[in-house]
């Protein structure tokens, strides 16, 4: 999935959220070379050997200059581009809507409950997950339930067995008979499967008599291609009109097809049972040892002639605009408009249903618990009315952990109610009649998640019922005006529809999922809609969980990079015991011969899979280490990240510095001093591999102990640990390299051990690569020689389209100044061939991780790199481009332009003072500085660097002369 498999400091550990203001307080100078070059302090000196203080060359401040856009033209620019960036569907499939990875249909957002648009033809349903609703028993996180409309009539083209009563001969749990008949199957699903052994039936009870003259049955390898071998051989499709007595219809013997479709003589039925024989095609050795019966979906119609009935007109828009979603969709024979939103910051979900009919409609809103289509046994799911509120709570496993409580609450506001809401099992249902033009709202509040929460439906319902038609148009203006402040945050203009069709939405999708104060967002996301999600929906540390992240700081939005910060640091407890107690499961013959205690004394060791709230990974194949003690660099790379983009020195007091410093301690045991006095460090680049001095971990080791030594100055405490780790990183080896082709690229490590020895692997992941981002040890102003092995690398690798790659190959690329067009040709390649529907980036195993390439963007249009922001670095000549409000390192906010291969101007906000170091972009050209009113502005220019002392809080502006 990832990797492919004490004592504290001075510094108080403070676990309390920090400001989100960066310190004014200015900065000392710095004592180390690797500080000065990582910039992970606020100032630079503006005395420059050789470089004098210069007046702006040519023109006075008050002569006409190009500047960044104002906020109201930025928005006038911005907000058409988005509304033309949005995900479509025409059909009610839903594929991808339910499955154990990210879903691939209209998703919604606020950081804390995540919404899933489904259903199936004439019914439109929401399925509602959150955030910290997750099982204890083992951790992983699970949807809580959902809502759905549809009418009370039957469509004109319905699938008569769609929510039928399903009863199985048996079930391989959580493939309950129930999910052949939800109308959610799509590329991936999959439905009922039986446990090992032949015959075996499953029974559907309709409710009530109905005529039935086609039926089809999709099997396994229609949703899951290479698996013919598990579709159904023989079966009978028998009626009953008791349940007990059966009558064989139609005989299917010897198929080989995906999909059984057969028009039969219409019979009157209520019960419908498939009787099956050979379940299996025994063509493989599991689908002959192992036989069990796998029916996808089953499908029922009135009417025979071997295709589905035309449906009715369907479109469905999901809009990041505003983070909406609008749904055109016929029920009961009538056309309906719908519009859903989530509240921005409140747990409000509103769909409203306007009528575009004739006639009145007779709808049916309700309720549920649980996951669609069967779901995990031990949950409890249950429901009930108050009143005219329905609800539905869902309670997880009980354990040794803790046991979380979600609920759900709806109402409907407006229409006409035509009975008391009631309840099913775990669903809650109410039925009221539309006006025709008229417009009824189902409002539903979102409560409980977390550990042991006491009576979430009683939150759930109070909360509901302090809603009104005003105070849902509140929060809905209040959500339209979130997002627009979001978008203001920063934008990009490329001149490419393509790679904007890639940007936003995956800012869109961050955005959505994760917030301050909330729980960081797992592999997937927010959006959870089955009970057994892939590697358990957890936190991957070595590069998945911290991946979402990339591209937060750069684009102005580090405040959403806060959650994974205390997910992190909840783990400190257990991640200090383990180093003392644990260390052994990394490799236990090297531990053996080094630590005899099985531990060091001091120091953080995290495990490849963590959940919330301290707890570990609820898989037992993500409880190990897979040979990989980096788990913590990987961590740490993001509290530098945040801290060198934001200089916020509050956050680098109680929760940045300590937490280096916990990452440091380990090296210092860990490391192997030589007798030169240079150091090694073993490790696994790859899971499950060794080498040594792995090329991440000494990548993001020379990161960590660069930053721990300038917070150690910065705030003036451990002065005596600077030295232990200055000589580290004085004797740490450099990069490891090998001779690939002729050419020297960057390796995995020096040497590796064990049964794969390779110390390159063109077409695997990048991890060679991950010195250069996320460890930022190579960027634009680095040694020329080094950035040209670093594009020889990337090109040995060729891994744009490997899938751990995504999120950091085209980052890394840029970095290292590969040729512009050629990387946005082979992004562009990638997106053509995996964006889904929703306009996210797929692949069978990862999720919410794809949003971080959002950095490679940014990084083509701007870096800050030794301490030097460079504009439009890695972006082709002749393509014009602009972006606005980019955040570099040292808390500066950049906006700029370029046009006919001429960049127009760069403005730049200082938001804690210090030193702006701008690569001249006009090479000898003249050019001019001034604050925001104009005023002429000292800077040097050492190098051909424009050098200029800020104030925390002015904009300056460089124009050419």
């Amino acid at each position: 999935m990832g990797q492919e498999r004490t004592t504290w400091s001075a510094i108080p550990w403070r676990s309390r959220t920090t400001r989100r203001h960066p310190s004014r307080s200015s900065h000392p100078s710095r004592s180390s070379r690797y500080a000065a070059i990582l910039a992970f302090t606020v100032a630079i000196p503006l005395a420059v050997p050789g470089g004098a203080l210069a007046a702006p060359t040519g023109v006075g401040g008050t002569a006409a200059v190009a500047d960044a856009p104002s906020p109201t033209a930025q928005w006038d620019a911005l907000r058409p581009k988005l509304a033309g960036i949005k995900g479509v569907w025409t059909n009610q499939s839903y594929p991808g809507s339910v499955q154990n990875t990210m879903p691939d249909t209209a998703l919604l957002g606020n950081g804390d409950v995540g919404v899933t648009s489904g259903g199936s033809t004439g019914v439109k349903s929401f399925y509602v997950s959150k955030g910290d609703f997750w099982s204890g028993n083992p951790a992983r996180p699970a949807p809580i339930g959902g809502v759905t409309i549809q009418g009370t009539t039957p469509q004109n083209n319905a699938n008569l067995a769609l929510g039928a009563t399903a009863t199985a001969s048996s079930t391989t749990d959580p493939f309950a008979p129930s999910r052949a008949v939800n109308g959610q199957w799509g590329s991936g699903y999959e439905g009922w499967v039986s446990a090992i052994g032949k015959p075996q039936w499953i029974t559907l009870d309709l409710g009530s008599v109905k005529s039935v003259a086609r039926y089809v049955v999709r099997n396994d390898n229609a949703a899951r291609p290479g698996n013919a071998s598990f579709n159904t051989k023989n079966m009978t499709f028998q009626t009953s009109t008791n349940g007990s007595s059966w009558n064989t219809v139609n005989t299917v013997t010897d198929n080989t097809a995906d999909v059984i479709d057969r028009t039969i003589t219409a019979v009157q039925t209520r019960y419908i049972r498939l009787n099956i024989t050979e379940p299996t095609q025994s063509t493989t050795p599991d689908s002959t040892d192992n036989p069990r019966a796998r029916i996808g979906q089953i499908e029922l119609y009135a009417s025979g002639g071997g295709t589905t009935p035309p449906a009715e007109p369907f479109r469905e828009e999901q809009h990041i605009v505003d983070g909406s979603i609008t749904t055109s969709v016929s029920m009961g024979g009538t056309p309906l408009s719908m519009r859903t939103w989530l509240a921005a910051e409140k747990n409000v979900l509103v769909t409203s249903v306007t009528s575009t009919g004739t006639q009145p409609v007779q709808l049916q809103a309700s309720t549920f618990a649980g996951a669609v289509g069967g779901g995990n046994a031990s949950y409890a799911n249950s429901a009930g009315v108050n009143g005219q509120v329905m609800w539905a709570e869902r309670a997880t496993a009980p354990g040794a952990n803790w046991v979380s409580r979600g609920a759900l609450a709806s109402t409907v506001l407006g229409g006409t109610a035509v009975q008391p809401p009631t309840v099913s099992g775990p669903t809650a249902r109410t039925v009221f009649t539309l006006p025709a033009g008229q417009t009824a709202h189902l409002v539903t509040s979102i409560a409980g998640g977390g550990r042991n929460p006491v009576a979430p439906r009683d939150s759930a319902v109070s909360l509901v019922r302090a809603e009104n038609t005003g105070s849902i148009g509140t929060l809905d203006t209040q959500r339209v005006a979130w997002w627009k402040n979001y978008w203001m945050r920063s934008g990009v203009n490329l001149n490419d529809a393509a790679l904007e069709r890639f940007y936003y939405p995956a800012q869109y999708f961050i955005g959505a999922s994760s917030r301050q104060g909330r729980i960081a967002p797992g592999l997937f996301g927010i959006w959870t809609t089955t009970d057994s999600p892939q590697f358990n929906g957890d936190y991957h540390l070595n590069y998945n969980a911290q991946a979402p992240f990339y591209g937060v700081y750069s684009s102005n939005r580090p405040e959403l990079a806060l959650p994974f910060h205390e997910l992190i640091l909840g783990y400190v407890p257990e991640a200090q015991r383990r180093a003392k107690q644990d260390l052994r499961r990394v490799k236990p013959d090297y531990v053996d011969r080094r630590f005899p205690s099985g531990g060091v004394p001091s120091g953080v060791l995290y495990p490849v899979g963590i959940g919330p709230f301290g707890s570990t990974s609820g898989s037992t194949t993500d409880d190990q280490y897979h040979q990989q003690v980096s788990n913590s660099l990987f961590s740490a790379t993001q509290f530098i990240s945040y801290y060198e983009y934001t200089q916020d020195v509050e956050f680098l007091r109680t929760k940045g510095y300590p937490f280096l410093t916990q990452v440091a301690q380990f090296f210092e045991h860990w490391l192997e001093r030589n007798a030169n006095g240079t150091y090694t460090l073993w490790g696994g680049p790859h899971e499950g591999t060794w080498g040594r001095n792995s090329s991440p971990d000494i990548g993001m080791l020379k990161q960590v102990l660069t930053a721990a030594i300038a917070g150690s100055e910065r705030l003036g405490v451990d002065a005596a640990k600077r030295p232990v780790w200055q000589n580290i990183l004085n004797n740490l080896p450099a990069q490891p390299t090998t001779v690939l082709g002729g050419r020297t690229v960057y390796s995995l490590a020096e040497t590796m051990e064990g049964s794969d020895t390779r110390v390159i692997r063109p077409g695997d992941n990048t991890i060679n690569l991950e010195f250069v981002q996320p460890a930022d040890q190579l960027g634009v102003n680095s040694d020329a020689g080094q950035l040209q092995v670093a594009r020889d690398t990337v090109d040995a690798m060729n891994s744009w389209d490997q899938h751990n790659s995504f999120p950091k190959i085209f980052t890394q690329a840029a970095r290292a100044g590969y040729p512009a067009q050629a990387l946005i040709d082979r992004l562009k390649s990638v997106l053509s061939a995996r964006t889904a529907a929703n306009l996210r980036i797929t692949d069978p195993n990862h999720g919410i991780e794809k949003s971080g390439t959002t950095e490679a963007i940014n990084s083509m249009l701007v870096q800050s790199d030794k301490g030097i922001v460079a504009l439009f670095p890695t972006w082709p000549t002749t393509k014009d481009a602009s972006f606005y409000q980019l955040r570099q390192k040292g808390a500066f906010v950049v906006s700029s332009s370029k046009k006919a291969g001429r960049v127009e101007y760069a403005d730049v906000r200082s938001e804690a003072g210090g030193t702006l170091r701008l690569r001249n972009p006009w090479g000898g050209g003249a050019f001019r500085v001034t604050d925001a009113n104009g005023n002429t502005v000292p800077y040097t220019t050492p190098g051909g660097v424009i050098t200029v002392q800020t104030t925390a809080g002015q904009t300056y502006h460089v124009n050419p002369a």
